[in-house]
């Protein structure tokens, strides 16, 4: 293999005699790291088909973290290697124990560069390890790290690891998430109105009032408010439907195991920043993304008929931008 690499990246003085064992074809064993939530779970596919396409012969791995594991790509891995969370609190020794679980490989991708995955690199062996800088860490662990950027797309971001041996990926992005049909016949529009957290959610108010002019502007479409599974999230969703009203066109639909399928079949959907946006990315839905104080360059795909909406100062986008932007892409289909 041969490392392609410019100024920004650090490649260790012994990663080009490593890279130059490498064969394609030999290679048996690749591990990739991330630990995350649902949204950024999902941006790994195009890494791992990528992966597939160049590695026919090789095994994969991927690495979670215990108290995030829905996304997980199984259909495209060969196994899953758990890791402790801090929750439980496990003595250092049984996360040390754990940590080695993952064991040697040929290749090693840490395409989450945190704390634990720092870790989990420095533990195990591999013939070549990939990661992203990080202060000065990254020259104790990594025998290539690569600049990571908030304002490209974050799955891009991942792919740059592959980028750097030479490794292209296909353009649009592939996801082949196979999800199932929606069951719904007409064509319908979902909003998701709540996040992780407050300070990422569009107030319901807000949600409200766009689905209220939406309602009355397009009524041939079905309006999908999408609840999550938690109580506080059920909610939030009431609060909307006191103040839209019930109407015909209008349903509230709770998060289930039907939820992929649902955002699969939509034909747009509007969400804060959350991984019910990634899933609409993933499975090629248009998306209009609202944005409070986080950064959205990070998840603004430059393929498929997405939208990023935010307030330049910061703060709570106007309704009338939102609905223009949602107008747009329903016109546009």
């Amino acid at each position: 293999m041969k490392i392609w690499s410019w100024k920004r990246t650090w490649v260790a003085p012994k990663a080009v005699r490593k890279a130059e064992k490498l064969h394609f074809n030999d290679v048996r064993s690749i591990a990739v790291l991330k630990h995350a939530a649902l949204g950024d779970m999902l941006m790994t596919r195009p890494f791992l088909i990528t992966l597939r396409k160049y590695f026919p012969n090789a095994n994969i791995t991927i690495s979670v973290v215990e108290n995030y594991q829905a996304g997980i790509p199984h259909d495209l891995v060969d196994r899953v290697h758990v890791t402790l969370s801090s929750e439980n609190k496990p003595g250092t020794m049984a996360r040390f124990r754990n940590f080695r679980e993952l064991g040697p490989h040929d290749l090693l991708f840490d395409i989450s560069a945190i704390t634990r995955t720092f870790w989990i690199s420095l533990l195990n062996k591999a013939t070549l390890k990939v990661g992203f800088q990080h202060r000065q860490i990254h020259r104790y662990i990594y025998d290539i790290a690569l600049n990571r950027t908030g304002f490209r797309f974050e799955a891009e971001n991942f792919l740059d690891q592959l980028l750097v041996l030479g490794l292209e990926y296909e353009w649009p992005l592939r996801f082949d998430l196979d999800t199932g049909a929606s069951d719904i016949d007409a064509p319908y529009v979902v909003y998701f109105p709540t996040a992780s957290d407050s300070y990422k959610s569009w107030t319901p108010a807000h949600f409200a009032s766009l689905i209220k002019q939406m309602q009355q502007e397009y009524p041939a479409y079905q309006h999908i408010l999408l609840g999550g599974i938690a109580e506080w999230e059920d909610q939030v969703c009431q609060q909307i439907l006191l103040q839209t009203g019930r109407h015909a066109n209008l349903r509230y639909v709770r998060g289930s195991d039907k939820t992929p399928a649902l955002i699969n079949g939509a034909s747009a959907l509007v969400s804060n920043d959350t991984g019910i946006r990634n899933l609409a990315i993933a499975t090629a839905t248009p998306t209009v993304g609202i944005f409070i104080s986080t950064l959205p360059f990070n998840y603004r795909p430059r393929f498929g008929r997405h939208k990023v909406v935010f307030a330049i100062e910061g703060g709570q986008p106007e309704v009338a931008v939102v609905k223009a932007a949602l107008s747009e892409i329903l016109g546009a289909g």
